[in-house]
């Protein structure tokens, strides 16, 4: 008797179980993506910046000391992917290491058309060029989530389209007619995180040229505003940050990443040679919390008004912490887990910094004028480039990276920063 009752608690579970995850999956998250699953520390798209500057507090007042080598061993204290180029970035605890960096991270970026009459540079010409918070500082606040395929999910298929695209993004952006004062309304799209042939094909997706700084690879046009069928969303988000001119967004096109060269290594060394999506120049970006709560201490003086704020504005993909302020500068060789990666070069800082990542709101002059007071130590940087941060390029072309791995200092050395 006592058994039958058990199995009949047991069965009753699992129905409770059954109908609250099939309400989840349908009425309370009726805009979750079929057959997906979300990634990321924190949901709805947000990742902990506010943890990460509490963090960087918490070292306030024992800052190792600056320019000493410190201990050998360090560890990941956080890590990042933007989906797409200058828009909001996901906080997740591991991250697939590819030849093209992490996994999910600046496949995606905004661009603008520029005719004849507003290339003011000889270097440039008319066409599709990106964008970035250096020119409008509001794609800041379009939020980003990443949804990956669920085996588990109960409306899962092997054919299903956002199986086959290995997943989608889930963008959000401030609805102006819908937002108040006291709160703000969001509208929301999907787009595939890497669509297939059929679904280019389907979707009427185009291959055009979209220049980023020198190259001008080919890239997959998702939608423009030139275009008579244009979703209302690249519209939206076009009026939303301020752009007066032709606007699209564009897709990595799988085959035309672009080739790494200058500081990195060559792919005799490597084995294979190394890409990047639409990251500025390397595969990854190291940054230690030490050097971030250097420089937060520094503003508390110059700038009072955003210290604090500062760790997320370097958009850096690994944070760790264990080894002093600026330690990094002389790393050429370190192992993350188990996997090697290669210290190419120091990061040089432009006015990005200045945007505040939850705002989207932009400082006239810091935290990049106090940079610049200290940290222009890199003569192939050129005068007045300020330097923050390292460049890396994976010793192979797969490895993972969790939250918690140690970072083991294997060579260091001197470095000297090639321009483009």
């Amino acid at each position: 008797m006592l058994s039958l009752i058990t199995s009949l608690l047991v069965c009753a579970l699992i129905s409770i179980s059954f109908l609250c995850r099939r309400r989840w999956e349908t009425s309370e998250n009726s805009d979750k993506p079929r057959a997906c699953k979300q990634i990321g520390v924190r949901s709805r798209g947000s990742h902990s910046l506010l943890g990460t500057i509490q963090r960087l507090l918490s070292l306030r007042g024992t800052v190792p000391g600056r320019g000493t080598q410190g201990p050998k061993v360090g560890v990941v204290e956080s890590l990042y992917v933007y989906p797409i180029k200058s828009c909001r970035a996901v906080e997740v605890e591991e991250a697939e290491n590819l030849s093209v960096g992490f996994k999910y991270d600046r496949q995606y970026t905004f661009a603008e058309f520029r005719g004849d009459a507003s290339i003011t540079k000889g270097s440039e010409s008319a066409g599709w060029h990106f964008v970035t918070q250096r020119k409008y500082g509001k794609l800041a606040n379009i939020i980003v989530e990443v949804w990956v395929p669920d085996p588990d999910s109960l409306d899962y298929a092997p054919g299903e389209p956002n199986v086959l695209s290995e997943g989608v993004l889930l963008v959000r952006y401030p609805d102006s007619e819908g937002s108040t004062s006291k709160h703000k309304s969001y509208k929301s799209f999907e787009i595939p995180f890497n669509p297939t042939e059929g679904q280019i094909r389907n979707q009427g997706y185009t291959t055009e040229r979209m220049t980023i700084w020198k190259d001008s690879p080919e890239s997959l046009l998702i939608t423009s505003t030139d275009r008579a069928d244009c979703p209302p969303w690249i519209k939206d988000i076009q009026t939303y940050i301020g752009c007066s001119k032709p606007f699209a967004l564009f897709r990595v096109a799988t085959g035309h990443e672009r080739q790494v060269f200058r500081n990195a290594p060559r792919e005799e060394q490597l084995g294979y040679q190394s890409v990047v999506g639409f990251a500025d120049a390397y595969p990854l970006h190291i940054l230690g919390l030490a050097s971030v709560a250097d420089l937060d201490e520094r503003l508390r003086v110059t700038a009072p008004e955003i210290a604090g704020s500062s760790a997320s504005r370097f958009r850096a993909n690994i944070y760790f912490k264990g080894h002093p302020a600026y330690a990094e500068d002389s790393w050429r060789r370190i192992r993350i887990g188990q996997q090697i990666y290669h210290v190419a070069c120091r990061t040089t800082r432009c006015e990005l910094p200045n945007t505040n990542q939850l705002s989207g709101k932009k400082h006239l002059k810091e935290p990049s004028k106090t940079i610049r007071s200290y940290r222009d130590i890199d003569e192939g940087a050129g005068p007045g480039m300020a330097c923050f941060g390292m460049q890396m390029v994976p010793a192979a072309e797969r490895a993972i990276i969790r939250v918690g791995d140690e970072i083991e200092i294997l060579e260091t050395g001197e470095h000297r920063y090639i321009r483009q």
